[in-house]
């Protein structure tokens, strides 16, 4: 039998702890998503612990949260976080899925929701690369609703010699020109110029940031070493900036990649890619995600073939929701 548990304060649960000691991940690591509510963002926190009460033992966990969408009490895993979901012990099955699935709906009806959205990594993120989790949700009630793609590199196959030639000449000619440095020193009028070249990057896009910039400079201050910042100089002028969180310590996710628009012709950011990819490689990652191709539903063909330069798979990033009767 599963019981599902609230965990309000994960900060100081052993048993989240360790679960995370054997399965880490990033967006389930309370270090990282204390900066929602440093940064007052009201969200209201619903993390889960799945427990096998034969076993005493905890399977799965959830970060989540609740709202109120379209009138309807919903569990939403999870805001504040690229992407959220059941994260996994390694060597589960299907038939435990199941029941957890289960259990998890169950927790739903008693505690009064209406609704579920989850919003799923791809499935390479999981410790089992496999999709029984998507069969285990189907034959459960869940419906994809909503998909958005994006792009990794299997870096035990990427090798300079195999991206495309233009890119290739690109590299080696940015190479005689392009500096580039890993920031591990916090120095805030520094950041702020990295910041700069981030936030203009995005308004030519008519977006902005997901973070601001105090709470990146939160997050790296207490996540240094899962916060990997590259900067790009050009004859010592700041062009372009990288920003990687590692999520575990097999998969790391390009969350930002942005260049002055003025040096758009020098290929700052492509070249910035690779160093990046090359480091990765260098510190043992299995998978770069390169972050996603598409906009709104639409795909963004230009960004997708760029990042297919670089031996970046398209792999789904799926959200599932449950109308609960």
């Amino acid at each position: 039998m599963i019981e599902v548990i609230r965990a309000p304060e994960i900060e100081d649960d052993l048993e989240w702890k360790e679960f995370l000691r054997n399965q880490y991940n990033l967006f389930y690591d309370f270090t990282f998503n204390s900066y929602n509510d440093v940064f007052e963002k009201n969200i209201i926190w619903h993390h889960l612990k799945f427990k096998d009460l034969e076993t005493n033992k905890i399977p799965a966990i959830m970060i989540g949260c609740e709202k109120i969408i379209d009138g309807k009490l919903t569990y939403v895993s999870c805001d504040g976080v690229s992407f959220g979901g059941f994260l996994w012990k390694k060597k589960i099955n299907l038939i435990y899925y199941m029941k957890i699935v289960e259990g998890f709906k169950q927790y739903l009806r008693e505690n009064n929701f209406q609704s579920c959205i989850l919003k799923n990594p791809p499935f390479l993120y999981n410790k089992n690369a496999n999709e029984e989790t998507d069969y285990a949700l189907i034959k459960n009630g869940f419906r994809e609703t909503s998909v958005s793609i994006s792009n990794i590199i299997d870096l035990t196959d990427f090798e300079f010699r195999k991206i495309s030639e233009p890119k290739k000449r690109s590299i080696k000619k940015s190479l005689k020109k392009i500096t580039v440095e890993i920031i591990d020193q916090i120095d805030e009028e520094d950041f702020e110029e990295y910041y700069n070249i981030l936030f203009q990057n995005r308004k030519l896009k008519n977006v902005k940031p997901t973070h601001s910039l105090d709470e990146l400079i939160y997050l790296k201050k207490n996540l240094k070493n899962n916060i990997i910042m590259f900067a790009a100089h050009l004859d010592s002028k700041l062009v372009a900036i990288c920003i990687l969180f590692s999520i575990n310590k097999d998969m790391i996710l390009n969350f930002y990649l942005a260049d002055d628009e003025d040096f758009k012709m020098e290929r700052v950011s492509e070249f910035l890619l690779f160093k990046s990819i090359e480091w990765a490689k260098e510190k043992g990652y299995v998978f770069y995600d390169t972050g996603t191709s598409d906009s709104g539903g639409e795909l963004l063909e230009g960004l997708f073939a760029f990042k297919k330069n670089f031996l970046a798979n398209g792999f789904l990033r799926k959200t599932y929701e449950l109308e609960i009767n």
